[in-house]
């Protein structure tokens, strides 16, 4: 039980603080990438189309990016997109893919 939970509170916690930080993207979306009602990108293809779509995207741009991933920890796909470009208004990108839906999120840049 204290699994499920420690489980829940790292995904809630993931969710919310991509919300809270969500950035405008400089980069292009998957085709059918639309908003939910909670406000979040969710990705009209699977975890590995989305994340080779923006990997393919961000070379293509000329972003230095540091892919981690796509791994599996308890049931949740991710792939994490680590900017090594200062000049991008983003950190990271994370690629989400939990319950059957992948999940975009824009972690911003802390200003400085």
């Amino acid at each position: 039980m204290l699994r499920k939970f420690r489980m829940r509170s790292i995904i809630v916690a993931t969710l919310l603080w991509s919300c809270v930080a969500l950035a405008d993207p400089e980069i292009r979306l998957p085709p059918g990438t639309r908003k939910d009602a909670q406000g979040q990108l969710v990705s009209g293809r699977g975890l590995r189309e989305t994340t080779d779509f923006i990997a393919k995207d961000l070379d293509g741009r000329g972003i230095a990016v540091k892919q981690l991933g796509p791994y599996r920890s308890r049931g949740v796909e991710l792939t994490r997109f680590v900017s090594e470009t200062s000049s991008t208004t983003w950190l990271a990108i994370h690629v989400l893919r939990s319950a059957g839906k992948t999940l975009i999120f824009f972690v911003p840049r802390a200003s400085s």
